[in-house]
């Protein structure tokens, strides 16, 4: 019987020390969320994960649309020595 209860409670101290916690989950879910970024034509938050996004050097712009898209980089052609992918 004592054997049994070690165990049980080895078991248990286990399952707590490798289970990772929900509100780890949570927190990782919001920060994901939370990733935004300016349209630099509209002004309005964007997702980072959206479709519409132009390299320019180092930088990446994030757009809420191709129209706001299609203007910054006829907004950057027009400029000079600019190369925008």
């Amino acid at each position: 019987m004592v054997k049994l209860l070690l165990f049980v409670l080895i078991a248990f101290v286990a399952f707590k020390l490798f289970r990772k916690p929900e509100s780890l989950k949570k927190v990782r879910e919001e920060a994901q969320a939370l990733e935004t970024a300016v349209d630099p034509i509209s002004g309005t938050y964007v997702s980072k994960d959206t479709e519409f996004k132009v390299k320019l050097y180092d930088k990446v712009y994030y757009f809420d649309s191709k129209d706001s898209m299609d203007k910054f980089i006829a907004q950057k052609s027009g400029e000079k020595d600019e190369t925008v992918s």
